[in-house]
């Protein structure tokens, strides 16, 4: 069973399932670099895997824990994401897929950072839900091809034993065997990033800006301030020593 998200993997490590002593379960732990593209630039990231079996019940039930580690860019190190995999077998032609994901924090971000995190984190994990969907289902129309040959073969033969004169079988009359997902559990909304989503980004990165020129202009005030505090009690000073001297 290999669950990764995917965009733009570079090179990637599967470890040997290990049981722990501790939960009885079984683990493993998988390395890869993917790109990560965004208005800060492009940066290479590495990723550590936890993998743990949580449930292995074959033609029944697989359950697949998953916590990711990045690596690679700045905040990075503050996260980590967990993901959980639910396969239950319904009958012998329908599964369903449930994928349950959440952002757990190691350390304390400031609320903008939080907000940019999240943002980008969401849109990874739904474009790698999106895209073992699509492998799903690839793997599905390779299923349907060959046992649809098998069953036609075996009608053609079956007719061509009652009668001398073989009969064109109607490509309606084949029964196709298909492994479905149920679409209510396996159908996500893919979302990209858009011109809205980069407009949002720039005024965020803008309003950061002026909040720090803002920081600096007050602070350079409050020292502009007690300069001129400071030149005030000297003068004041200076002209009492004169008039006691006068007197």
């Amino acid at each position: 069973m290999t669950i990764i998200s995917y965009s733009v993997l570079i090179e990637f490590t599967y470890g040997e399932w290990n049981p722990n002593n501790e939960t009885n379960k079984r683990e493993r732990q998988v390395t890869y670099k993917t790109v990560s593209q965004s208005i800060l630039g492009t940066n290479t990231l590495t990723c550590r895997e936890k993998q743990t079996l949580e449930v292995d019940k074959p033609h029944l039930m697989y359950v697949l824990s998953t916590e990711v580690y990045n690596e690679g860019m700045k905040y990075t190190d503050a996260f980590y994401v967990a993901t959980k995999f639910c396969m239950v077998q319904c009958d012998s032609e329908h599964s369903s897929l449930r994928v349950t994901a959440e952002i757990r924090y190691i350390k304390s971000v400031y609320g903008f950072i939080k907000t940019f995190i999240e943002k980008n984190s969401h849109t990874y994990i739904e474009n790698g839900v999106n895209e073992q969907v699509r492998r799903l289902e690839k793997q599905q129309k390779t299923q349907i091809k060959p046992k649809s040959t098998i069953k036609s073969l075996s009608i053609i033969k079956q007719d061509s034993q009652e009668s001398i004169i073989p009969e064109i079988i109607p490509e309606n009359h084949i029964k196709q065997d298909t492994i479905s997902l149920r679409e209510s559990n396996t159908q996500i909304i893919e979302k990209t990033i858009t011109g809205k989503g980069i407009t949002y980004d720039i005024v965020m990165i803008i309003g950061i800006f002026l909040l720090i020129l803002h920081i600096y202009l007050c602070y350079k005030l409050y020292s502009i301030d007690n300069a001129l505090s400071v030149s005030d009690t000297v003068c004041f000073n200076q002209c009492k020593k004169v008039c006691f001297e006068s007197k």
